[in-house]
C-alpha cells in the first residue's frame, strides 16, 4: 500500500492531475453557442478606457486608449499621450478605416481590413471583430460543424468549430459558460490565441476586462485591460467618423 500511494503521487505530479467533468456535462454545442450569442446581443455598445501593452520579443510598448464600439462593427480608438491628449485616432465606420496621426500630421483612409487595423493594434482581427471582443461578443468563425468535449487539464468545456478555411477551439467555464480562451487555426497552424478573464459579472450583459492576444508567428503578445467602462451608452454617429484637419492631405491605406 505504501508503494502504491507513492506511485500514485508520482503519477499525479507528472500528469498534472485530472479535473473530472461535471455531473451535468452535456456534449450539446447548442447551449454553448447560445450563451455566446446572448452575451453578444446583451451589450449593444461600450465606451471606456483601455490600457494596452504590446510585447514583441523583448520589446515592450505601453499605451492608454479611449475606446468606443457598437454592434454595427463600428470602432473608435484614441491613443493618449502621457498628458492625456490624443496622439493617434483610429475610426472604423464599418467599411472604411480612418487614421489620424496627430504628431506626424498625417491622415489615412482605407478599407476596414485586419491588415490596415494592424497599423494601430497588431492583431489579426478586423475592426468589427475587435469591436465585438470589447463588447464581449466573441469572434467565432462561420462553421459547418461544432463538437464538444471536456478538457481534463483546465476543467473547461471545449467547443471545436470547423469552417471552410479556419478552425477554432473555444473553452468555457462549466458554471457560467463564460469564454476563457479561443484558439484560431488555419490548417494546423495557430493564427492566434485569445485569453479572457476578470469578467464584470456572470449574467449576459458582461464583458471580459482582461484580454490577452498571442500571435506565435510574430512572437507577439497584446495585453489589454479595460480599466473604466460604460455598458450600452448612446453613441452618436459622429463618434465613428473622422474628418481630416484643414490643410492635411488624405493618404490611402
Amino acid at each position: 500500500m505504501k508503494y502504491l500511494l507513492i506511485m500514485s503521487l508520482i503519477c499525479l505530479s507528472a500528469c498534472g492531475g485530472v479535473i473530472p467533468r461535471p455531473t451535468d456535462f452535456s456534449d450539446d454545442s447548442a447551449r454553448l453557442l447560445a450563451s455566446v450569442e446572448r452575451r453578444g446581443l446583451a451589450v449593444k455598445s461600450i465606451s471606456g478606457e483601455l490600457k494596452t501593452e504590446v510585447w514583441q520579443g523583448s520589446k515592450r510598448v505601453k499605451a492608454k486608449q479611449l475606446i468606443a464600439a457598437d454592434p454595427q462593427g463600428r470602432l473608435r480608438i484614441e491613443v493618449l499621450s502621457p498628458f492625456g491628449s490624443p496622439v493617434m485616432t483610429l475610426v472604423s465606420d464599418g467599411s472604411r478605416l480612418m487614421i489620424y496621426a496627430a504628431e506626424e500630421q498625417r491622415f489615412f483612409i482605407g478599407p476596414s481590413t485586419p491588415e490596415n487595423m494592424a497599423r494601430l493594434i497588431p492583431i489579426k482581427l478586423g475592426p468589427e471583430e475587435l469591436a465585438g471582443v470589447l463588447r464581449g461578443a466573441m469572434p467565432l468563425i462561420p462553421h459547418g460543424s461544432a463538437k464538444v468535449d471536456w478538457n481534463t487539464k483546465s476543467g473547461r468545456y471545449r467547443l471545436h468549430l470547423v469552417g471552410d478555411e479556419r478552425q477554432q477551439t473555444v473553452e468555457f467555464e462549466p458554471k457560467h459558460f463564460r469564454v476563457t480562451s479561443i484558439r484560431t487555426y488555419v490548417g494546423k497552424t495557430l493564427i492566434y490565441k485569445a485569453t479572457f478573464g476578470d469578467y464584470s459579472g456572470t449574467t449576459d450583459a458582461i464583458i471580459p476586462r482582461r484580454i490577452l492576444f498571442e500571435i506565435p508567428d510574430d512572437d507577439l503578445r497584446v495585453d489589454m485591460t479595460i480599466i473604466d467602462h460604460r455598458l450600452n451608452p448612446v453613441l452618436p454617429d459622429a463618434a465613428f467618423h473622422l474628418t481630416p484637419p484643414r490643410g492635411i492631405p488624405v493618404e490611402s491605406l
